[in-house]
């Protein structure tokens, strides 16, 4: 493998700027075509209730092969790494003997050979990546090797994504919560102040509030401070306290 080589496969992990697991995904399909030799369609299948459901494909060709592997009664290389986490591949259509079903197709899409491999990723469900080419023999020797290792960092770089994704909800989780305890905070001490009570009686009453009208504490919050201020704007529902 030469330098140029594996300088680009070790860039299949970095993310770009708010990609998301989507995106990776068909990034992945579209660098396999460039990266590993011969290869000449590319899809990418994450596990499902049905045995597998496929998440990006390079052309409809690919579509069609996965469709007769995750029907019902269906099955083939792209379906059993999946259920097995292990690779599975054909050199020759032609002198295949496993899945007739599946090989009629892919020979009438002009695939010739095939190699799928399971993604090494922390996702649950499974990922795997489908390779198919138009010649015999391909996936075999070098570019073998090149595909496992493209797998490998595909699965790293779909892993980020997913990391990278769940990182960003919980900062915005903790600036909605951040947000949330300001406005009740103020709104706690303007009834102190208003109604002279104590803190926990002030807190109460927000509670008590929240829990009888069915809203948000955020909500009830938001409702005082509209009632004290009109231009706060934080809310359409007046501060109508049960008594």
């Amino acid at each position: 493998m030469d330098a140029s080589l594996a300088a680009e496969l070790a860039q299949l992990a970095r993310l770009a700027e708010d990609e998301d697991s989507t995106d990776v995904l068909q990034r992945l399909v579209q660098h396999a075509l460039s990266l590993v030799p011969g290869c000449s369609a590319a899809g990418l299948t994450v596990s499902g209730p049905d045995g597998g459901v496929t998440a990006a494909v390079s052309d409809e060709r690919v579509e069609t092969c996965h469709d007769v592997q995750f029907r019902t009664d269906g099955n083939g290389p792209a379906r059993e790494a999946l259920r097995h986490n292990e690779p599975r591949r054909i050199d020759d259509m032609t002198e295949e003997a496993r899945w007739p079903d599946f090989r009629a197709v892919a020979r009438s899409a002009g695939f010739a050979s095939c190699l799928a491999l399971p993604l090494l990723t922390d996702r649950v469900p499974s990922a795997a990546l489908n390779l198919y080419a138009d010649r015999a023999g391909v996936f075999a020797g070098t570019t073998h090797d090149v595909a496992l290792l493209f797998a490998v960092q595909g699965g790293v770089a779909l892993d980020n994504a997913v990391l990278y994704q769940q990182s960003r909800a919980l900062v915005e989780h903790l600036h909605q919560a951040l947000a949330t305890r300001g406005l009740v905070e103020r709104a706690r001490g303007l009834l102190m102040s208003r109604h002279q009570l104590s803190s926990e009686a002030a807190f109460d009453l927000l509670r008590t509030e929240s829990q009888h009208s069915h809203r948000k504490l955020r909500d009830v919050a938001a409702a005082v401070l509209d009632e004290h201020d009109p231009r706060h704007g934080a809310s359409d529902t007046r501060w109508n306290p049960i008594r």
